[in-house]
C-alpha cells in the first residue's frame, strides 16, 4: 500500500554547492511522489538559483527548504535564509558575466515567484502550475458545412 507524503515538506540544510545535486535528487522525488515530474527540472532551477543566492550572498549557509503542493495544482519552491538583504532582479541581465542572472532564471521558469521579509532573515519562493491541456480542436476535414460555408453553384 503506497501513502501519500504530507503536502508540504520542510528540510533544513546548507547552501554549499557540493550538495545542491543531492538537494536536486530531493526535489524531483518529491514532486514524483506528487505526481508532478513535469515540474520537476522547473522546480530544481529555481531552488538551484536560490541556495546559489545564499551561497553567495548570505553570511550564513544555513536555510530551510520548503516545497508544498498547491491545492489548486502546482507546486510551490521556497527557500529561507538568515539576511533581510533582498535579491536583485535584472531585467536584462549581462550574459557576459558569471553571475547575476539567478532570479532572472526563476522568472523565465516560474509562474509566479517573490520575497517575502521574515524576522530575522526572508524567504524567496517560486511558484510552478501544470501546464494546461490545449483546447480540444475540431477534426479537419470533417465534411460538415456550416453557417456562411460557400456552396459551389
Amino acid at each position: 500500500m503506497h501513502t501519500q507524503s504530507p503536502p508540504e515538506v520542510v528540510l533544513q540544510l546548507l547552501a554549499e554547492p557540493e550538495r545542491f545535486a543531492a538537494v536536486r535528487r530531493v526535489v524531483r522525488a518529491q514532486l514524483e511522489d506528487w505526481g508532478h515530474a513535469d515540474l520537476a527540472d522547473d522546480a530544481s532551477v529555481c531552488v538551484t538559483e536560490i541556495l546559489t543566492n545564499v551561497h553567495r550572498h548570505v553570511d550564513s549557509p544555513e536555510c530551510e527548504l520548503r516545497l508544498r503542493k498547491l491545492p489548486e495544482g502546482g507546486v510551490r519552491v521556497s527557500v529561507g535564509d538568515r539576511s533581510p538583504a533582498l535579491p536583485v532582479w535584472h531585467t536584462e541581465p549581462d550574459w557576459e558575466t558569471e553571475s547575476g542572472r539567478g532570479i532572472f532564471l526563476i522568472a523565465s521558469v516560474a509562474d509566479v515567484w517573490g520575497v517575502t521579509p521574515k524576522r530575522g532573515g526572508k524567504q524567496v519562493w517560486a511558484q510552478l502550475r501544470q501546464p494546461s491541456p490545449p483546447p480540444p480542436t475540431e477534426p479537419s476535414g470533417s465534411g460538415r458545412c456550416g453557417t456562411g460555408a460557400a456552396r459551389r453553384q
